[in-house]
């Protein structure tokens, strides 16, 4: 179902379609939970860039509207996938690091863009790296990690969850602060870059405003190219960002957001450009990728309303929280709903079940006993896990606010993510080509933990994996 038909059913009908899927997941998701040894008896290619267009849904490839040259071209020369499924929730934090690790939300550990921790009793953000550093948020191998002790280079430019990465030759965070930049960028790079006329010091002073989008990209593409072409970087892992800020702001498919992609495609051409010139052309491949696709929305939810309506949470009259029972924390179109209240769990889950079910927008509530064939962590084992995950559809929101109408006006279309992972929207990109990998080949729906396995097989390196190697894509295999 694609997006266009999403939108084009009524609110009703989608949450009725969406509801009979129920994440009974496809394509062996129940099986998530299996690692499998990943080996390759010798390296097929020298050097891998990652690339993660962030926002850019699978279903761009095909559309006539989208100007994308380079993408297609790439795709032609080596192999595509119809989709992409991402992580749940698919939110750019737990998408990229089951991207880099192979691993799903619930052994990896990154299992939102924020969550709340109930032993602590504080948020916890993930995104923009503000507190953890790689080794205090990610619980298993990543990519980069057998890599580099496989005495392969490795380099980041902004991939979230690597600060402090100390298998990571090269880093540039994934941050909005300026401070982060500062403590985390590889020492003596920013002065390195500057000699060769490449300024990467306003990173963290642009922030992740759209506005300075375009230039950020434009940096980190120059900066791929330099840990290229100066260093000879095995494995490199580059985040480029503009088509998300976009589509949050505008929505997907519309004319910013083809533009947005569209320069996203110019980025793409760059690069494989530069793997093309030697010592690069016979020894390199590229793989391009999304972390999620994206969903219109006119309405926001705000579950805490209902939680704060029902006595659960407490405000003083500023509306400041200062006491919860229990606590929602969003994430686009989906919501983690965490019991605080342990003497009265087993009455308040079996409650705010019923309720959230009656609520306009809600598809689904999803209970702990469905949380394994998600790749959602168990709430018993992992004190940032939800009791209960709300799921919406096209058209809605989730949001924080506690006070407030509980469905309220967005002010307009915009667009997010972080929905059920199956639907056609919500597809991520997958194009990879170079040495090892197949021409002209067609995937059908792969998942986002086959990517890390795939790379490390071409790398000749071995990784254990919840994914699988891609041989159908692969030369010789």
């Amino acid at each position: 179902m694609d997006y266009i038909l999403f939108m084009s059913q009524s609110r009703t009908l989608a949450a009725k379609v969406m509801s009979m899927l129920r994440f009974s997941l496809i394509l062996g998701y129940a099986l998530l939970s299996v690692t499998t040894n990943v080996t390759a008896d010798e390296p097929q290619v020298r050097h891998v860039i990652l690339v993660s267009v962030d926002g850019l849904s699978g279903s761009y490839l095909n559309d006539p509207r989208a100007e994308l040259p380079n993408l297609r071209a790439i795709a032609a020369k080596g192999v595509s996938a119809k989709g992409m499924l991402t992580s749940f929730p698919s939110v750019t934090w737990p998408a990229h690091t089951s991207l880099i690790t192979g691993a799903v939300p619930a052994r990896h550990g990154v299992i939102g863009n924020s969550v709340w921790n109930r032993e602590t009793k504080k948020p916890v953000q993930y995104i923009g790296d503000p507190v953890l550093t790689k080794a205090q948020a990610i619980r298993v191998p990543t990519l980069y990690d057998v890599a580099h002790r496989s005495g392969l280079s490795t380099a980041s430019v902004i991939w979230p969850c690597s600060n402090g990465a100390k298998t990571l030759d090269w880093i540039i965070p994934d941050s909005n602060k300026p401070a982060i930049h500062e403590k985390y960028t590889t020492p003596g790079f920013l002065e390195e870059l500057a000699e060769v006329g490449i300024d990467i010091s306003k990173l963290g002073e642009w922030g992740w405003g759209k506005q300075h989008s375009t230039q950020r990209d434009l940096v980190y593409t120059q900066v791929t190219k330099h840990l290229l072409a100066e260093h000879e970087i095995n494995l490199i892992l580059l985040h480029l960002i503009t088509p998300d800020g976009v589509e949050h702001a505008y929505g997907p498919n519309t004319p910013a957001a083809y533009q947005a992609v569209a320069e996203s495609d110019e980025r793409i051409g760059e690069i494989w450009d530069a793997l093309q010139q030697q010592p690069f052309a016979d020894n390199s491949a590229m793989f391009i990728v999304s972390d999620h696709g994206f969903a219109a929305y006119e309405k926001m939810i705000r579950p805490n309303v209902m939680l704060k309506n029902l006595g659960l949470i407490q405000t003083d009259e500023k509306d400041k929280v200062t006491s919860r029972a229990a606590w929602c924390v969003a994430q686009g179109g989906s919501a983690f709903i965490s019991i605080l209240d342990d003497d009265r769990r087993d009455e308040l889950i079996e409650i705010l079940t019923e309720k959230f079910a009656d609520l306009e927008g809600v598809v689904d509530v999803i209970p702990p006993s469905q949380f394994a064939e998600l790749g959602l962590a168990d709430p018993m084992k992992n004190p940032e896990a939800p009791h209960l995950v709300l799921t919406t559809g096209p058209g809605y929101s989730f949001a924080n606010n506690v006070s407030g109408e509980l469905i309220a006006d967005a002010g307009g279309s915009k667009g997010t993510h972080g929905h059920d992972p199956r639907p056609d929207f919500m597809h991520a990109m997958f194009v990879a080509a170079g040495v090892g990998i197949k021409s002209g080949v067609k995937l059908e729906t792969i998942r986002n933990v086959d990517v890390a396995p795939t790379i490390a097989h071409l790398l000749g390196i071995k990784m254990k994996s919840d994914g699988r190697v891609l041989k159908e894509a692969l030369v010789g295999d």
